[in-house]
């Protein structure tokens, strides 16, 4: 009989473990995302909050009511639905993804163009320019200082060989980024001093010299929220005539 009774109570203390560690290996999950390749990869199309017994990266995902919102390009996982395509950083209202309507703003790092399941819910801060979707709102402080940690989804991304939007169009006025100044101190090449010459026999030229100051460029980076913009300026400044002389070089790049 006691060997019974302490059979039972050892078999609902194991059963009770079970349930923890089963428990406790559950992560919640909301909004469509990838499926870990151990559980066979693809897409889980559950679009409420679930669950699932697998962890969610923090570069992809983002924390919304203490569950996983994945925020990065599904069609890189296999996703065929619905998809929009957005150039560069910008902003997703997690909220109006998800359909609870909570305030909740998180930002996509991704470069260059790609793809999400959603289309922008404030559409004001958006542009729609060959198809694609260009964020041209002013980028608040918590992407500023965010950017460090999460542009780091573009290395999971680069190995990745998947459909990938293509994007032509330039970029639309207001897409706006901050902007960097790097300066550099001038570096002063002195002429050397005036001598004179003859000049057959009507007089004496005199060959004046000039004091040249090349400066290092002064660069100016505007990091806009789809490539960086450099805009070099090299000034040379005739010493004698008191004037100044500018050159201007301008390049662009492309996030």
């Amino acid at each position: 009989m006691v060997r019974g009774m302490r059979s039972i109570l050892l078999g609902i203390v194991a059963l009770i473990a079970l349930t923890a560690i089963a428990e406790a290996k559950q992560v919640r999950y909301v909004g469509l995302h990838p499926v870990a390749k151990v559980e066979g990869g693809g897409i889980c199309y559950i679009e409420g909050p679930h669950v699932h017994v697998y962890a969610a990266d923090k570069i992809q995902y983002r924390d919304h009511d203490g569950y996983n919102h994945f925020v990065g390009d599904p069609v890189a996982y296999g996703y065929d639905g619905p998809r929009y395509t957005y150039k560069g950083h910008h902003p997703i209202q997690v909220g109006a993804v998800v359909g609870d309507g909570q305030a909740d703003v998180e930002f996509c790092y991704l470069d260059g163009p790609h793809y999400h399941y959603f289309q922008p819910a404030v559409e004001a801060d958006f542009k729609l320019a060959g198809d694609a979707y260009f964020y041209v709102g002013a980028p608040p402080a918590a992407y500023v200082e965010a950017r460090p940690a999460f542009v780091s989804i573009n290395t999971v991304y680069r190995p990745l060989v998947y459909p990938r939007p293509v994007v032509t169009v330039a970029a639309p006025v207001g897409w706006i980024g901050a902007s960097v100044e790097v300066g550099a101190p001038a570096v002063v090449v002195a002429a050397p001093a005036p001598r004179a010459r003859v000049v057959g026999r009507a007089g004496v030229g005199v060959s004046v010299g000039a004091e040249v100051h090349i400066p290092m460029p002064s660069v100016r980076v505007d990091i806009g929220i789809g490539g960086p913009v450099v805009h070099e300026r090299v000034i040379v400044r005739d010493h004698h005539h008191h004037h100044g002389k500018h050159k201007h070089r301008r390049g662009r790049g492309h996030w």
